[in-house]
């Protein structure tokens, strides 16, 4: 019986050549399009995140009394001896800032890094909740960072992977980052908090710290914070709320034109899914009114069905079969259109990007075939939903109505 039902189908898709040519054209635009405008929007965000935040964080705050200097990039707080709570945006609340990320700094000499008088940035940060150091990494070992790991800045020579004593404390070189023109980022070496605090006892002891640890390595405390909007926040937003609810702290903006751009650019693309959200609904609404018609149009073929002896739900299963060839191929096709679209975007804007300089980071291959089934599954949940209720109401009446009708 399935074969049989397979079979009519296809008969019935092969007398209207040009009507289900069409149709599966139709089907092939709608799905085609989702699926290549949901691997590009989904590339483009991963691009701007990375993008966005290698030009540096929105917002600095870091304690009252802290000289700091104006850098093109908000990419690493001020070194100091002051310190603040590493809770204190936390208890704020603050709702017109995103993403937080902590970090310490300590200066030190005679840490054995390259000469051995050599003044040192070291720099603790949680690689969990930065956004503005691991964006810029060039290389890195292929592993998740771990206790005893470093990250270096540009100026510092070091080989991947190697051995780098801190303090006569072995250390690996997990990885290395390009160059920003941030004369902090770039002489500094990074690490987690938990590897930074570990070298507490010795740089008190051998970093002109006479013997104490710097307060910025005890538990719980931080040398500032990096801090991004909220989607809508505008900066005097951000700095009024951060000056009233968070005590003894300095606000230092970035550059308020670029905040503008990464907030705009992501309104953009909610804008495009909304878009491509109509046009599959437009799609669905045309497929629809279509079924709707061919049932109508055979009215007596499915009456002579009924006549023979065919029960409603072969009568039922002959038009959803025809309707999930249908959408099917011209899903298939959708995605096969949406791949060729993709590599011409590659050879061309892709490719003008990436010479300038601006990193295009596609969608992993997993998701993407995750896109490209979903796109099939719709277009195919498409027709069915299409067909389903006009050849239920078919199926329900008389044979003998059925062929008069359709007479």
């Amino acid at each position: 019986m399935r074969w049989l039902l397979l079979s009519l189908a296809l008969q019935n898709l092969g007398r209207r050549k040009a009507r289900s040519l069409l149709l599966i054209a139709a089907v092939a635009l709608g799905s085609g399009v989702v699926f290549t405008g949901a691997v590009l929007m989904q590339s483009i965000d991963r691009s701007m995140a990375v993008g966005f935040t290698r030009l540096g964080a929105d917002m600095m705050v870091v304690p009252e009394g802290a000289l700091t200097n104006i850098t093109a990039s908000l990419l690493v707080v001020e070194p100091t001896e002051l310190v603040l709570d590493a809770d204190a945006l936390a208890k704020a609340r603050l709702t017109s800032l995103g993403r937080v990320a902590a970090q310490k700094i300590v200066r030190v000499e005679h840490s054995g890094i390259g000469s051995h008088h050599e003044s040192a940035d070291l720099i603790g940060f949680e690689p969990a909740q930065d956004f503005t150091v691991q964006p810029w990494l060039s290389e890195k070992l292929n592993r998740p960072m771990q206790q005893g790991d470093v990250i270096l800045g540009a100026a510092r020579d070091g080989v991947l992977g190697s051995q780098l004593l801190i303090f006569g404390k072995p250390h690996i070189v997990y990885g290395r980052l390009g160059r920003t023109g941030v004369g902090t980022h770039e002489r500094g070496v990074f690490m987690s908090f938990a590897t930074l605090e570990a070298l507490g006892e010795a740089i008190g002891g051998m970093g002109g710290g006479h013997g104490t640890k710097p307060a910025v390595l005890a538990p719980g405390k931080v040398t500032g914070f990096l801090a991004e909007f909220a989607p809508g926040a505008t900066p005097l937003q951000a700095r009024f709320a951060l000056l009233s609810n968070v005590k003894g702290v300095k606000v230092v903006a970035g550059d308020a034109t670029l905040s503008g751009i990464r907030q705009g650019l992501a309104a953009l693309l909610d804008g495009i899914v909304a878009l491509m959200v109509l046009m599959f609904a437009s799609t669905a609404l045309m497929v629809s009114v279509l079924f709707s018609a061919i049932v109508t149009e055979r009215r007596a073929e499915l009456g002579l069905l009924k006549a023979i002896g065919a029960r409603r739900g072969q009568v039922l299963g002959v038009m959803v079969t025809e309707a999930v060839l249908a959408t099917g191929i011209g899903g298939i096709l959708g995605v096969v259109l949406g791949v060729l679209a993709m590599r011409l975007f590659e050879r061309s804007l892709v490719y003008y990007l990436e010479n300038v300089g601006v990193p295009f980071l596609w969608v992993d291959l997993p998701r993407t075939i995750a896109f490209a089934v979903g796109a099939i599954v719709l277009a195919t949940a498409i027709g069915v939903a299409g067909v389903l209720y006009p050849a239920w109401a078919a199926s329900r009446r008389d044979a003998y109505d059925l062929v008069r009708s359709g007479t």
